[in-house]
């Protein structure tokens, strides 16, 4: 009796084995699923080509497209002005070109700093996924080179985060930075030009327009400053799900 009792239990614990090697989803979940590390590979990918076409972009509309205007400003206004010589001709068709080139400029810095704000959002998704990765295996660690806790990086001024005067000669170095500068020497000449136009000394000219370039610039730097570097939805996403507790599934036992 006790022979059989023994042999049909050992029959059952291998029907057992067998059912969740054929069904591994009933013995593994969460990271442990194999199916994971695939899910996670593929949002990675993604992430991955997300910034590539941003950075594509970017560089596209600053340089073919905005900087390939100014450029043609001024090589046209050249032409005028030698046409005219610099007569008011040239003063009324330099108001127009620049006006176009500076509505460029304009949109050219806000989609630049909407674009580094998704490229700091797609930083901190792989930064997550990292995460994830040392969780499956804690082994490679010491074989990251970047960071893999979701946290803020205050040096990070191309991500828009807030301006402080020891991070402007960085911020010029950015795309976003250099359009903003640009388009504060051309708020500038615009202003200049239409005081010159309305008879103004040369003195008062320039103080008009180095004052517009000066208040142009500033209010390039307060508006990359509005977007936040983290995003503060992942990083509270983030630090929600390490302070969640974890809950262990224990066997029943019969």
């Amino acid at each position: 009796m006790n022979g059989q009792q023994a042999h049909s239990t050992s029959e059952h614990a291998s029907r057992n084995r067998a059912g969740d090697a054929t069904n591994p989803d009933r013995a593994r979940t969460g990271l442990d699923d194999p199916r994971a590390v695939s899910l996670l590979t593929m949002k990675h990918w993604s992430l991955l080509s997300a910034r590539t076409l941003g950075y594509q972009e970017m560089f596209g509309r600053a340089t073919i497209i905005f900087i390939g205007v100014v450029s043609a400003t001024v090589v046209a206004l050249a032409l005028l002005a030698q046409a005219t010589r610099f007569g008011r001709e040239t003063l009324l068709v330099g108001a127009l070109l620049v006006s176009v080139a500076l509505f460029i400029g304009v949109v050219t810095f806000v989609r630049s700093v909407r674009i580094n704000y998704e490229d700091a959002c797609s930083v901190e998704g792989m930064t997550l996924l990292r995460r994830a990765y040392l969780k499956i295996v804690p082994e490679l660690e010491p074989f990251f080179m970047a960071r893999h806790e979701p946290k803020g990086s205050p040096g990070s001024v191309a991500h828009g985060s807030p301006q402080h005067p020891r991070n402007l000669a960085t911020s010029l170095t950015t795309t976003s930075g250099v359009v903003a500068a640009l388009n504060s020497v051309l708020a500038g000449t615009l202003t200049s030009d239409v005081v010159a136009l309305a008879g103004v000394r040369l003195a008062a000219v320039a103080t008009f327009g180095a004052g517009v370039s000066l208040g142009v610039a500033v209010l390039h730097v307060r508006y990359a400053a509005r977007f936040p570097t983290p995003p503060r939805s992942i990083a509270t996403r983030a630090s929600r799900r390490r302070q969640a507790p974890v809950v262990e599934q224990s066997g029943s036992e019969s």
